[in-house]
């Protein structure tokens, strides 16, 4: 038996992120062996009494508590994993950063800017003292992104002329759907823009290596009220007949430029009807071009110029082999196929390792400094959308 230090999570939130992340700490000790450390399952915190105690004992917790300074306090919790609602993301990582626990948060990092800004700095000085903190930008860590970015990097596309994202869901057609939390500005900040587009824009960094400085978007809100839940557990809880207000986009969409005058576009909706989680990218150079889709995970499509020119075609990878693809080696033999829930796995046994060996988190982990600089960019596409046109990226 390999002898490993045992490492304590305390984690806020026990609905979908929480499900996720918790999965991902039990399953490390026997999937990445030998395991860097081993998750001790210590306390989970949520807002309902009843709910949060259920999911303690569901997911293997030692306790359930309403209040997250309980974990902050505990002196066995060494992680702290934040999955609440966007506007409990600043003050409990603050407070985990500066009592000395190891902090990831789910994205996007903050409500705006000048939350993003203050915990950048607080993470910043943590990290003087051994620290870590990540936001979860989760697919980063499939293996085909990660190939993507590998053939980018290398040179294989060349020079970077354009970045395309959509993001599409349906799930909220149903004018009867109830104002779940997501829907709430004063809760989630903003709609599919923060919530969707979050992702698309760390992609648009995370693959090309380019900065992104000036963009120019449009939001729409489709349904502007919404049955207001009559309980607060899940995603959307069970509606009654008063309606309230919905205070965030449904559908976003932007352009950009890159530092070194590459085009960029990105689409997200939650009204793209048949479409239940629809994350496309794509990336084209002088030399070639990649396509990635969150539904087909395990495949990229890549094309090169360098091929004759008799058998030039966009060519399906299928990204399953252990010795040339990141993560594979700890799961199935070569064509059997990973899940979304394996970018999480890959996430939490990436920052447990950095935890446990001391190493840093970027670059394939997001920092606190590339969350706020996704908060940058989505503060410049909301002043594009108040200002009708193109605004600077502040930098």
């Amino acid at each position: 038996m390999v002898q490993t230090n045992e490492i304590g999570i305390g984690m806020l939130g026990y609905a979908f992120m929480g499900k996720a992340h918790t999965n991902a700490f039990k399953k490390l000790p026997y999937i990445y062996y030998p395991p860097p450390a081993i998750p001790v399952l210590h306390g989970i915190c949520g807002r309902n009494a009843a709910a949060v105690q259920e999911a303690a004992e569901r997911f293997g917790y030692r306790y359930g508590t309403t209040d997250w300074k309980k974990l902050i306090d505990d002196p066995n919790v060494n992680i702290f994993d934040n999955n609440g609602p966007n506007n409990v993301h600043k003050d409990p990582c603050i407070a985990a950063l500066e009592a000395g626990k190891h902090t990831i948060v789910e994205k996007p990092l903050a409500m705006d800017v000048a939350e993003a800004r203050k915990m950048t700095e607080v993470a910043q000085a943590a990290a003087k003292k051994g620290i870590k903190s990540m936001v979860s930008f989760s697919n980063r860590f499939s293996p085909a992104v990660l190939l993507a970015r590998r053939l980018i990097q290398e040179g294989k596309i060349g020079n970077i002329y354009h970045f395309r994202a959509a993001f599409l869901q349906d799930w909220l057609l149903d004018p009867n759907f109830p104002l779940a939390w997501r829907l709430k500005k004063e809760v989630a900040g903003s709609g599919v823009l923060g919530d969707l587009n979050a992702h698309s824009i760390d992609m648009a960094r995370f693959l090309t290596g380019l900065e992104i400085t000036e963009t120019c978007g449009i939001t729409e809100t489709f349904i502007k009220e919404r049955p207001v839940p009559l309980e607060t557990s899940g995603l959307s809880g069970k509606a009654g007949e008063e309606k309230g207000a919905v205070t965030v986009d449904d559908a976003s969409l932007g352009m950009f430029r890159f530092d070194n005058g590459a085009l960029g576009s990105i689409e997200a909706s939650r009204f793209a009807t048949g479409r239940k989680s629809l994350w496309q990218i794509e990336v084209y150079g002088s030399r070639g071009a990649i396509q990635f889709e969150l539904t087909q995970n395990n495949l990229l499509q890549y094309f090169s110029t360098d091929d004759p020119l008799e058998i030039q075609g966009f060519r399906t990878i299928v990204v399953t082999e252990a010795d040339v693809h990141d993560f594979i080696k700890h799961w199935w033999p070569p064509g059997h196929m990973l899940g979304w829930e394996h970018h999480h796995c890959h996430t939490i046994f990436h920052f447990v390792n950095c935890v446990a060996n001391d190493l840093e988190v970027s670059p394939w982990g997001a920092t606190f400094e590339d969350g706020l600089k996704v908060q940058l960019i989505l503060d410049a596409l909301q002043r594009s959308e108040k200002e009708r046109g193109w605004v600077k990226v502040e930098q």
